[in-house]
């Protein structure tokens, strides 16, 4: 996985590849990119939709890929279909294929760079970042300092209204359980209008079998 300060990985330098870039605190595009070098692919191309649930998901998804705004939380039970919605997003925003960073290599990332005492840039950096996608939010049960940096992450996310997929296999009340109601408090505020939760109520593409 490149981590957000990985430069040379990148093809454009000056959005790493997210296609926006944030000007005088708005998201803009890249200027880079919209010089038409970019080869358009439908990256949902391939995405079948059993549901017409699983059709208003992908719909949403589409929205968030082509004009990203607020906060997608895509719900669901194991091979529900989260990940290759929240890739489909990321790699419409990288134009090329992208697969999300995980919440636990995005801590495993921070806890590795605290030890060499230079984790602020970077966790700032992904903090901050005009776009983000982050996979498998409570799949593990995360140690105290991990707790209190996703929350970190998550608040500053949130308080600058900045474009994120989320996706989790937990409910509300499980996710606090595992994280936190403070996590689970920003994840689900559907009141405020920034938080759009879907779930995918569907059998697992993988094993067919219903969560």
């Amino acid at each position: 996985m490149e981590s957000a300060l990985d430069v040379d990985l990148f093809q454009c330098k000056t959005c790493l590849d997210k296609r926006f870039v944030m000007v005088s605190g708005a998201l803009k595009d890249c200027p880079v990119c919209v010089t038409g070098q970019r080869q358009a692919v439908d990256w949902f191309a391939g995405i079948q939709a059993p549901t017409e649930a699983y059709t208003k998901a992908v719909q949403l998804a589409k929205d968030m890929a082509y004009n990203p705004s607020g906060w997608l939380v895509l719900q669901g039970g194991y091979g529900s279909g989260k990940t290759t919605l929240a890739s489909a997003i990321m790699s419409q925003w990288a134009g090329k294929e992208k697969h999300p960073i995980t919440a636990a290599w995005l801590l495993e990332s921070w806890r590795q760079l605290m030890s060499r005492h230079d984790d602020e840039e970077l966790f700032l950096a992904e903090s901050q970042a005009p776009v983000a996608v982050l996979d498998d939010l409570g799949a593990e049960r995360p140690t105290e300092w991990a707790i209190e940096r996703l929350a970190m992450y998550l608040d500053l996310r949130y308080a600058r209204r900045l474009p994120t997929v989320l996706t989790l296999n937990a409910d509300e009340n499980q996710l606090a359980a595992k994280v936190g109601g403070r996590i689970s408090d920003r994840v689900f505020d559907t009141r405020s209008g920034l938080v759009r939760v879907v779930s995918l109520d569907v059998a697992s593409f993988r094993t067919g079998r219903e969560w």
